[in-house]
């Protein structure tokens, strides 16, 4: 099974030929999304949402709305991989043993590393850091 990252999920949903072509070269099946990066892109549509609101941005509020149902049907399409007792287990175990990376990137590995995914990230730094992740680093 692949896990997409939130770094890499973007490029995709953007639209970014280059991603999406190795994207399409898995199959639909092995794709999956660990729910903090779901977390973390929802966050970001919401975030522009608000922003179109206040009038602090120049897309409309009716776009900033098609732009999260758009990201909402695309996630539909994924697996979610949960974060669970075993993905918090690892959390905490890695918390103390003193590795330091946002809470967030330590729940995705910790998400993958629960449910035997490969990462795919571009985040080398950060996630080659973790043990037993299973990564590969696109560019």
């Amino acid at each position: 099974m692949i896990a997409f990252d939130t770094d890499v999920l973007t490029e995709i949903l953007l639209g970014d030929t280059r991603f999406m072509a190795r994207a399409a070269a898995i199959p639909t099946y092995d794709q999956s999304v660990p729910i903090i990066v779901i977390e973390e892109i929802m966050r970001g549509r919401l975030n522009i949402i608000r922003q179109a609101e206040a009038g602090k941005t120049s897309i409309t509020l009716p776009q900033a709305y098609e732009f999260f149902a758009a990201t909402f049907a695309d996630f539909r399409r994924l697996q979610v991989l949960s974060y669970d007792e075993q993905a918090e287990s690892h959390y905490q175990k890695w918390r103390q043993s003193g590795i330091r990376l946002s809470t967030h990137d330590l729940r995705i590995g910790a998400i993958c590393v629960s449910h035997s995914a490969k990462l795919i990230s571009r985040n080398r730094r950060d996630f080659a850091r973790i043990p037993g992740l299973d990564a590969e680093f696109w560019e």
